[in-house]
């Protein structure tokens, strides 16, 4: 077992310094200083997006979940904070200090099994949850006098659960061949927790990343779509009113202005994630087709600065939603400014009421 496990793709981080080396910036990759700086603005990044998140899933819940946009909205929340506490994780794992420590715990194998793959499971929710809602408006835009009773908050919250499924599926032939054990750990000469490999490893490996891969690809593509279905049709939508108003644009319109806003909001979501997700799109495409280039390859340092970067650039899109959700959305913001009120205005009244308490006890 223990030499199938040290055979493994992902298994070992340290590498053998004699590997060959094609690229040119390994020097700058391979620098402890420059991957540091890179882990501690993604770690800086992620506690601004934890804290946005938090916000977000709190506005939504105080609005109410009884309308199919407010439900996929705060679904993408939830899914947007868990992507970035299991960043954080992979922060800490492939950290090189960390790695050094005298203990008994690979922490980048355990993350492997534990974090790396509900991160791309959460990471394809909220991409999905992203296509939803887009199509969700596409419909809205095409077919607006109907959109109430094709979009229900049942069918949402049906639908949602129906994509977790479908994106939990490829995880199934991974956690068949891996899991966690006490294994010998050659560089550290010594029994450690790390990951440990099934007899049906050699038949699963790699099929969740391919599967990873192309659920990626094909979220991307139907954004895409959708979101330039939605502008063009905004576009159209516009001009006719342009032509057929007379100054009064809100009487010929058959969607309300509320629904033109939350369009608009949505193309801005849209396209936010989009140019976000490219690099994560692109790195996996690389990452699938480029040998020797993983975690335990020859280019090791190279795959793991690139890949905090794709971290960095999915953590600051997360971390934007709020603002765009502020900017667009009047009746988020007037929420969230309530809440922030409600939150100073409890500041300020328990001093007080603490010092009632005090000089009643004193009193007596």
């Amino acid at each position: 077992m223990a030499e199938a496990t040290q055979s493994y793709n992902v298994n070992r981080l340290i590498i053998s310094e004699q590997a060959p080396n094609i690229f040119l910036l390994d020097n700058i990759f391979s620098s402890d200083i420059f991957g540091l700086l890179i882990n501690l603005l993604c770690m800086f990044i992620g506690v601004l997006g934890i804290w946005a998140n938090i916000l977000n899933v709190i506005v939504f819940l105080k609005q109410g979940l009884d309308n199919s946009i407010n439900i996929s909205f705060f679904c993408k929340s939830v899914s947007d904070l868990f992507k970035i506490l299991f960043i954080e994780w992979a922060n800490v794992s492939f950290n090189t200090y960390v790695d050094r420590l005298p203990m008994s715990i690979v922490f980048s194998e355990v993350y492997f099994v534990a974090g790396s793959w509900p991160s791309g499971l959460v990471c394809r929710l909220s991409l999905y949850i992203a296509v939803y809602i887009t199509a969700e408006r596409c419909l809205c835009i095409l077919y607006p006098l109907k959109v109430k009773t094709l979009i229900t908050p049942t069918r949402t919250k049906v639908s949602i659960a129906v994509i977790g499924i479908f994106n939990f599926a490829p995880l199934v032939p991974e956690y068949t061949s891996v899991y966690l054990s006490w294994t010998y750990h050659e560089e550290r000469n010594a029994t450690v927790l790390g990951l440990a490999l099934r007899s049906s490893s050699t038949q699963t490996q790699g099929v969740s990343f391919l599967f990873h891969v192309a659920m990626v690809m094909f979220g991307l593509a139907c954004v895409i779509v959708f979101t330039s279905i939605l502008v063009v049709q905004l576009r159209r939508q516009s001009r006719w009113r342009m032509m057929n108003s007379g100054g009064n644009l809100d009487k010929t319109s058959p969607l309300s202005k509320r629904d033109r806003r939350s369009v608009a909001m949505v193309i801005v979501v849209a396209v936010a994630l989009v140019i976000f997700y490219t690099p994560l799109a692109s790195m996996s495409i690389i990452t699938t087709f480029v040998a020797e280039f993983y975690i335990s390859g020859k280019y090791t340092k190279p795959f793991l600065v690139l890949w905090n970067l794709v971290y960095i650039f999915g953590m600051v899109n997360c971390s934007l939603n709020i603002i765009i959700y502020y900017k667009m959305n009047s009746r988020f913001k007037s929420t969230l400014v309530r809440l922030f009120r409600c939150s100073v205005k409890d500041t300020k009244t328990t001093p007080s009421s603490s010092s009632k308490a005090t000089s009643v006890s004193i009193v007596d």
